[in-house]
């Protein structure tokens, strides 16, 4: 019989909400969903010529839309602060190169250091659009649209740098599987049982299977992001079904994420 387990769906979903990064994945999911559906429902309600499926269908983008812009607007305020969990990891990147001897400007070249820098400027920026779109302040067109501009370039580059950091730890996991089966078949185990070593290889794998759909998951929402860091005609994905169907994805892999911490968490307390 396998190890049963002490925690249900609920105790997950709790965990999960728990968490301002599980809130913020779930609205994501639920936003994209809305995107793709209403999307969907404008194309049938402008090939539809009955009257009364026309009302229905367009009650719905109504209410959808609605919804789906307060998703977007709730995520910006559901990040307030967060870019100093970003500045934080900068300090940290710091601290750790110092320890191993690297000073002055070494100490932030890597690209931990560059990705923790500018995902916290794309957060910092979020909050000015977050403002600016609740009409607090900068609320002239053209600043929102700096703002918006700004913050994608930010995003962008961050998931650059993000994609190097899940590759180096790819490597890293590959490398120790490989130790580890290196280990097994030449019996060479040096002070590890057998049973250690296979959960050894057991869990570089995972972390090999993580950092490939971080790097995968970072790709897309890169390619997402990006018409709005250019911002130029002509530089855009010209079906709008694919852009949502990729923006649904991307949300699907942030939610698979925090919910696959969810349940570790759990399975760790149980």
């Amino acid at each position: 019989m396998g190890k049963r387990t002490s925690y249900d769906a609920l105790d997950v979903a709790v965990t999960l909400l728990k968490r301002r990064e599980g809130i913020d994945k779930t609205m994501k999911l639920a936003r994209y969903a809305l995107i793709l559906a209403v999307s969907e429902a404008e194309t049938r309600a402008r090939r539809d010529d009955s009257a009364l499926a026309s009302t229905s269908t367009a009650e719905f983008i109504r209410a959808g839309t609605a919804l789906e812009r307060s998703l977007g607007n709730a995520r910006r305020a559901l990040r307030l602060g967060k870019f100093l969990g970003n500045v934080a990891d900068l300090r940290d990147v710091a601290r750790d190169a110092e320890a191993d001897g690297k000073r002055g400007w070494r100490r932030w070249a890597s690209a931990a250091a560059a990705c923790a820098a500018l995902e916290g400027a794309y957060y910092f920026l979020e909050q000015g659009v977050w403002l600016s779109k609740a009409g607090v302040t900068m609320r002239e067109k053209s600043t929102l649209d700096r703002l918006v501009r700004w913050s994608a370039r930010a995003e962008v580059a961050s998931y650059v740098f993000s994609i190097a950091c899940s590759r180096d730890e790819w490597r890293d996991a590959a490398r120790d599987a490989r130790d580890a089966r290196r280990a097994l078949a030449n019996g060479d185990a040096e002070g590890e049982s057998e049973e250690a070593l296979r959960a050894r290889v057991a869990r570089a794998e995972n972390a090999k299977r993580d950092a490939a759909l971080a790097m995968f998951q970072d790709f897309v929402d890169g390619v997402l992001s990006f018409e709005d860091a250019v911002d130029a005609p002509g530089v855009e994905i010209s079906s709008e079904r694919l852009v949502n169907a990729l923006g649904l994805l991307a949300a699907a892999l942030d939610f698979h994420g925090k919910l696959s911490a969810a349940i570790e968490t759990l399975e760790e307390a149980s």
